[in-house]
């Protein structure tokens, strides 16, 4: 049957109804779901029917074949010319703006006080619904950020006829998705927020949320599964490590298999604390472990197996420990005033340390990053904390990393350096006052690796105090990055550079430069001039998705409170987006940002 004929079957006198075509929704999703959906008999073959039609008098199956509605549990039925007066005439002059007939779902309605309200869903080929309704005003959008819990987006609207034409993208991959896991309890919420012109009241407000707790609970729970799993394969191949990749046209290689695995530890360190973890989970923390013990020299860590042991890496390893005597053993490279040094250096060999030539001499400063998180595990572990709140407040308006390749990652080493200490209020507010700057329109952070991004994001503003409204949002958005293995998309967490020789004839770096852009074929330039100096800037890639997983797991498992609206602060004075925050690749960051000062020695 056709929309139109449907709504002509349809007595005058329903309060509201919505049809769905069942050809559409079956390409979304296998026939049993289709079934609880609508909450049909779970025996009724679905082939003779063209749409399901839920009314505030029962839910009917329209023929495909000819014009008979039938209740799809007696099977009786009606045929539309037995209506004398119906939806159609009711809502004529609503039914005029519409191709009611090209709808894929379609919903009319009036609920006393509010006026009547129309409803137009067309599904594209990805799945998507584009929705229009028909409200008589624009809705308040309080409490919208919940949408995003059952995959809808408010795309805003226009007044027509004396009408307001709202605009909505429903993904219902999602949609459905979250029905399921409430079991299809709450399908009625979906009429009322409609039937109320968008307007969510308590009663949504609290089915929103409950839809959120499901869905981010659930993909908490499949991207730790994911995390045991790369875990146990990383403590079975040692080769399951990072990639470096130098500029072109040299080639990437693997290098990085210990320092992922600290993230990972502590993301397996969480799930195992919560009450209905798996028994795999323990399982693999228990290895991964192990592993780490085993391969740690004097207590501390390389970024590489058998490599040189660095301040950076323990502490990017020791996020996975509580492990006192292992921070205390990074006061070997502590300076004396606060700092410490990223890994310890001779001009000649000498085991344990780097061997200083000019490429690399501006890496011999104390690095604002390392000494943040070497904070961090000193108050974790009920040691003193070496490094004055004065020293961080003196290097927060450039704070950066000499090897971490966003903005993010430095901003969570100082949200740990901050988070404990009664006296650091001020600062915490300073932190969180340019993050909430920095945030996208839709709830996530950053312009480049956006999911790594927004889960750095997330754990700062846990660690902030921001733990309300705002945090479930940003969680909400986390969600659309996740595959359907549990993970998470590959990220660009650090980065190395080294100098160029200065005594190069200019005519060898241009040549150089062309060769690199060539062979870049128009991915980011990693050989930069900084500084006066150029610079050669080699990313590593989390190629298996370790670190990003582990991250992303550990920012939805993050204590939240969402019942409490923090959200005031999108309509306050907020400070102007930092710069650091709007870079839209890592060697544009690395080279305005993160590089600069350690050329200047403000760390020295």
């Amino acid at each position: 049957m056709l929309v139109s004929e449907i709504l002509n079957g349809l007595p005058k006198f329903l309060e509201w109804m919505v049809l769905f075509d069942l050809s559409a929704v079956r390409q979304l999703t296998d026939d049993a779901i289709v079934r609880g959906m609508y909450h049909l008999p779970e025996d009724i073959d679905l082939d003779p029917y063209s749409h399901a039609i839920l009314t505030s008098h029962g839910r009917f199956l329209a023929s495909g074949t000819r014009q008979w509605l039938s209740e799809p549990n007696s099977g009786k039925g009606w045929s539309p010319k037995m209506i004398k007066s119906s939806l159609a005439d009711r809502f004529e002059s609503q039914l005029a703006l519409f191709e009611v007939d090209e709808s894929h779902c379609f919903g009319l309605g009036e609920q006393s006080p509010f006026a009547p309200v129309l409803l137009h869903v067309k599904i594209d080929a990805d799945g998507y619904g584009a929705a229009r309704a028909i409200f008589d005003r624009e809705p308040t959008q309080k409490h919208y950020e919940l949408l995003q819990a059952v995959g809808v987006k408010f795309l805003g609207g226009e007044t027509q006829d004396n009408y307001y034409i709202a605009r909505f993208r429903n993904r219902l991959p999602v949609h459905i998705h979250a029905g399921i896991l409430s079991h299809f309890s709450r399908t009625g919420h979906c009429n009322l927020f409609f039937l109320q012109h968008g307007n969510i009241d308590s009663l949504l407000e609290e089915g929103l949320l409950k839809a959120a707790a499901v869905r981010i609970k659930f993909a908490k729970n499949r991207a730790y599964q994911a995390v045991a799993q790369l875990a146990t394969a990383a403590c079975q191949d040692s080769d399951l490590a990072m990639t470096c990749q130098p500029p072109a046209p040299a080639p990437s290689f693997s290098y990085g298999n210990l320092v992922p695995l600290g993230f990972a530890l502590q993301a397996l360190n969480v799930a195992t604390a919560e009450e209905d973890a798996a028994d795999n989970i323990a399982d693999a923390r228990q290895n991964l472990s192990q592993f780490l013990a085993d391969n740690s020299q004097d207590g501390l860590w390389a970024f590489q197996t058998g490599r040189l042991i660095t301040a950076t890496d323990s502490a990017l390893v020791l996020q996975g420990f509580t492990d006192p005597a292992a921070v205390q053993a990074l006061e070997i490279f502590a300076d004396g005033r606060g700092g410490y040094y990223p890994q310890l250096w001779s001009e000649r060999e000498e085991a344990g340390k780097m061997l200083l030539d000019a490429s690399c001499r501006h890496w011999c400063q104390t690095d604002y990053a390392t000494t943040c998180l070497v904070r961090g595990l000193q108050q974790r572990a009920g040691l003193p904390t070496t490094t004055s709140l004065a020293y961080l407040e003196a290097g927060f308006a450039q704070r950066s990393g000499l090897y971490f390749a966003n903005p993010y990652l430095v901003d969570y080493a100082l949200a740990q350096a901050i988070e404990l200490d009664p006296a650091a209020a001020s600062l915490r507010q300073q932190l969180l006052t340019e993050m909430l700057a920095s945030m996208n329109a839709d709830y996530s952070f950053g312009t480049y690796d956006l999911a790594f991004s927004t889960a750095l994001a997330i754990l700062c503003l846990a660690r902030l105090g921001c733990n309300g409204r705002t945090l479930r949002s940003a969680q909400l958005r986390l969600l659309d990055f996740i595959d359907s293995e549990g993970k998470f998309p590959t990220a660009t967490p650090f980065y190395s550079s080294l100098r160029l020789d200065a005594n190069i004839p200019m005519k060898n770096i241009l040549g150089l430069l062309f060769a690199h852009k060539v062979a870049s074929d128009g991915q980011q330039q990693q050989i930069k001039k900084v500084e006066g100096e150029y610079h050669s800037i080699s990313l590593y890639l989390d190629t298996h998705g370790k670190i990003s997983t582990a991250v992303a797991a550990l920012a939805l498992a993050a204590n939240c409170n969402p019942a409490a609206y923090d959200l005031d602060w999108q309509q306050s004075d907020l400070q102007a987006i930092h710069p650091r925050y709007q870079c839209t690749q890592h060697c544009e960051y690395i080279a305005k940002f993160a590089l600069p000062y350690y050329l200047q020695g403000v760390y020295a």
